[in-house]
């Protein structure tokens, strides 16, 4: 839980005797602002588990600031001192644990020109240098990265457990993150029959309390076979979570697992245990990203059922909202614009109507090749009808010849005597 990780790294921070004692004690009273703000935004009587994770984040990003002001004082900052930090972020020499840049700088701008600043009287420095050069600090790439959906069922291959697969096309499937995914429960799901195909289905329920913020709440249906039949073991068989206790190093207190994962989650795992089956499986499939290449991870599954869909004929607003997304996102632009789907609006149409015009001329060959059976078949009924007139008047003809051999041969008839000259 994202509370207990707050608390706990929170107060490693304000009890570290090494970090300046002026700059935790403004930390502290950052902190009772953040939370009080973040409960009241949300109409909430507590902070919920959403805001200890960007509380959380919080405690992360103040270590790194510390660090890179080289632990002085904030409230002594100078102009110079301020604008050499953004620079350095801005020219990627100062850099993630992995050596690459950070994509999102916007995150500790907020927070050297908002409420944490605002409190040692800094905050208009920062305002001023992002607000003159128009420094952003986000990177906005239309990043097209996805999966085919052949190369997904390769990794659900290798996956070796039933939760593991399910839990996979669950993602491939309906498309939300895989930290909502984790915290569905027994409840969230609704087996029924689809009445278009009377095949078993889903509902699934994301719950404003599930998902992130920014998002709708909204049920979804399970479009794949594979969904419901791994969903139908998973359902059938949940049980307790091992008594065991967690030795998670996020807790202070230790927890057994049945108080972490209740019988009635699906999942009783969570996300760390889940990325690393899901790049081993990944691994084994020998599956990258298209078309760069890249290691394929949770997040791509989601943007390859946008894909996925787009490619049978789902409008960008149904795809929208299956995401979660708004009417009016552009999120989903960048992949319809790599998969050539809104240029080949245009040969479709000229390829519908040339199929129009090849339907039109087949229905008006069929009109003329009925017209024409109509009239062979006439044509047959009337020379039955001359046929069986013909046998009538020859069966009539021969009754009256025999009628007169008959009258013959009792001598009632005189014979036709010719005279001769």
């Amino acid at each position: 839980m994202y509370k207990d990780r707050y608390i706990r790294r929170k107060g490693e921070f304000l009890d570290n005797k090494d970090i300046n004692p002026k700059n935790r004690k403004v930390t502290e009273k950052f902190f009772e602002f953040e939370e009080y703000k973040l409960k009241r935004k949300q109409g909430l009587a507590e902070v919920d588990e959403k805001s200890y994770k960007t509380l959380y984040f919080y405690v992360g990003r103040l270590i790194n600031l510390n660090n890179w002001f080289k632990n002085k004082d904030w409230s002594k900052l100078t102009e110079e001192e301020i604008k050499k930090l953004i620079d350095d972020l801005e020219d990627g020499k100062i850099t993630t644990h992995k050596g690459t840049r950070f994509t999102d700088r916007s995150l500790y701008y907020q927070m050297i020109k908002g409420k944490l600043f605002d409190l040692v009287g800094k905050s208009f420095i920062a305002t001023q240098i992002l607000k003159e050069f128009s420094i952003k600090g986000r990177e906005f790439r239309d990043e097209v990265r996805y999966i085919e959906e052949e190369s997904f069922r390769k990794i659900v291959d290798c996956a070796p457990k039933s939760e593991h697969k399910c839990l996979m096309w669950l993602a491939f499937d309906i498309g939300e993150n895989i930290g909502t995914l984790l915290e569905l429960t027994r409840e969230d799901f609704q087996r029924q029959i689809n009445p278009d195909t009377n095949e078993p289905e889903y509902l699934v329920m994301l719950t404003k309390d599930r998902i992130k913020r920014s998002r709708t709440a909204r049920g979804e249906t399970t479009n794949h076979q594979e969904t419901v039949k791994y969903l139908d073991i998973i359902l059938r068989n949940l049980k307790p979570a091992s008594p065991k206790t967690s030795t998670s190093r996020y807790r202070r207190s230790l927890k057994t697992l049945n108080e972490l994962h209740p019988e009635n989650k699906l999942f009783k795992f969570g996300h760390k245990a889940s990325v690393k089956f899901f790049d081993r499986a990944v691994v084994r499939a020998g599956v990258k990203c298209l078309p760069g290449g890249q290691k394929v991870t949770w997040k791509d599954l989601r943007s390859s059922m946008a894909c996925n869909l787009l490619r049978k004929e789902w409008s960008r607003d149904e795809v929208n909202a299956r995401l979660g997304h708004k009417p009016s996102s552009r999120i989903i632009d960048s992949y319809i614009n790599y998969l050539s789907l809104d240029r080949r609006k245009p040969q479709k149409k000229v390829y519908e109507s040339s199929l129009k015009k090849i339907e039109a001329d087949f229905e008006k060959q069929k009109e003329v090749s009925k017209l024409q059976g109509l009239k062979i078949e006439n044509l047959r009924e009337d020379i039955k009808q001359i046929k069986t007139d013909f046998k009538l008047a020859m069966e009539k003809q021969r009754k009256q010849l025999i009628e007169i051999v008959m009258e013959l041969k009792k001598g009632q008839v005189k014979p036709i005597v010719v005279k001769s000259h």
